[in-house]
């Protein structure tokens, strides 16, 4: 499809089309779809423009709004830590389990993504810094990078507009709406389990806290042709356009030399990437569920805590059992048992987001981490002593981990792997009694045809 001829800009507002009773969307209540539906029509929608709107109120178990207000009592002299929590870097965007866009004519899936809060914890602590975080994702995504400031955005209701980050809609072509196009766009978004999404000394507390979701809206910009643009957007035809997408897969590793083989099933795959989360920090109250730390072991004398850090050695890429995209593995033994970033496998990761000669925005800085053992605080308490308090209004150091590849940053066209499996070896220190979840996601080109038939997705 050629570019078209745009001669103005509409803004645009909708409500879901299952709104419930309540107005009140809630996994604990028994309303955690939302459903969302922009009209077949002869316009463009703005991509970048699209916003999710609402309005977040974290709540304790008798349903009044949590007071993660903390510092007031350590400075007292007292040690009330912060009460119930989002996670600082993923922030509202946890909330929703999976996304799936879809043809409002034909339910034709156009992007489905599971596990959607893994994807945003290691995209935007990759392409944002911390400044960014404080700043700019403060304002409108519930999160502040850092869990104590964090913490007191959710006192009260709060009011959100976020993008969603999904292949389709980061592309900068305009979606034709048409018949000659994807039909109409149909959103749909999947909530999360409360205790997933919140973590604290005190979620648990009676029957646990909750979330729930107030006066959701899909907005956007949506782009008027020409003449000749909006009639040959009317009239019934054939052809085609590319976009990128966002597929997720799950597995789990266990062992100290582990082989892990998938089936992307694409012919145009321009990235993929891993983080990891021990298997038992999914689902609890008591775990931040969007960490992307390091693989790590269990207490030899407890077995329910998981707190050694596994020694990373070699990792490395095949395609049909054949090296991909290196020539070698990358050997970071060295490195990981004396405590220091493992560099070559974390160029490869931020790689898989962007061109890592251009990247100059990231979390991936000394000062957030905890190489060696010893924890940087960039915070003091607010009892200027200098001390270290933990969870009160400094965080320990975390890393931004994971292990990923770009396939292809020169033509920018992909790799096939229709009919080839792809495969990642990893060989650590894991001890065979620790499982660790491995959450997959691919970037991938997708081709959709239009005809008076219908559509049709190629990948």
């Amino acid at each position: 499809m050629s570019s078209p001829n745009i001669v103005n800009v509409e803004k645009f507002e909708i409500l879901p089309s299952n709104q419930p009773a309540n107005n009140t969307y809630s996994f604990r209540g028994g309303n955690p779809i939302i459903t969302m539906t922009i009209p077949a029509q002869a316009k463009f929608l703005r991509p970048s423009s699209l916003r999710i709107n609402g309005t977040l109120r974290v709540v304790k178990a008798d349903g009044t709004n949590v007071d993660n207000l903390g510092l007031r009592a350590v400075a007292a002299g007292g040690g009330v830590a912060h009460a119930v929590q989002l996670s600082s870097r993923v922030g509202v965007h946890s909330v929703f389990q999976n996304v799936v866009l879809s043809s409002e004519a034909t339910n034709q899936s156009l992007e489905a993504i599971r596990q959607y809060g893994r994807l945003v914890s290691s995209l935007l602590s990759s392409t944002h810094s911390e400044q960014d975080l404080m700043s700019e994702k403060s304002v409108c995504d519930v999160l502040d990078g850092v869990d104590a400031p964090s913490s007191t955005l959710v006192n009260n209701d709060v009011r959100f507009s976020i993008p969603l980050y999904c292949g389709m809609l980061m592309g900068g072509n305009p979606i034709p709406l048409s018949m000659n196009g994807v039909n109409g766009l149909k959103i749909q978004l999947e909530l999360a389990a409360d205790q997933q999404v919140l973590k604290g000394a005190n979620a648990t507390d009676g029957a646990g806290a909750f979330y729930q979701l107030k006066d959701v809206s899909v907005s956007g910009d949506l782009l008027v042709g020409d003449d000749k643009t909006t009639s040959s957007l009317s009239v019934a035809g054939s052809g085609a356009f590319q976009y990128n997408s966002y597929s997720s897969l799950y597995s789990v590793i266990n062992s100290s030399d582990a082989t892990q083989t998938y089936n992307l099933a694409n012919s145009q795959v321009l990235s993929v990437f891993h983080n990891f989360l021990p298997v038992s920090h999914a689902n609890n109250y008591a775990q931040d569920g969007f960490t992307n730390g390091e693989l790590l072991n269990t207490d030899p004398a407890n077995p329910a805590n998981y707190d050694q850090a596994v020694k990373l050695k070699r990792v490395s890429f095949s395609r049909g059992g054949v090296k991909l995209g290196l020539d070698y593995e990358l050997d970071v033994e060295e490195n990981s048992t004396e405590g220091l970033p493992e560099t070559q496998v974390n160029i490869n990761y931020l790689n898989a987001f962007q061109p890592y000669s251009t990247m100059s925005r990231m979390v991936n800085d000394k000062k957030l981490l905890s190489y060696g053992g010893a924890d940087l605080v960039p915070y003091k308490n607010p009892l200027g002593n200098g001390s270290r308090q933990v969870g009160v209004d400094n965080d320990a150091g975390r890393r931004n981990f994971g292990i990923g590849l770009a396939m292809d940053r020169v033509s920018d066209v992909g790799v096939s792997f229709k009919g080839q499996s792809y495969s990642t070896r990893i060989v650590s220190d894991l001890d065979g009694k620790s499982p660790n979840a491995v959450y997959t996601f691919v970037l991938a080109k997708n081709t959709l045809q239009y005809s008076p038939n219908g559509i049709m997705v190629m990948s």
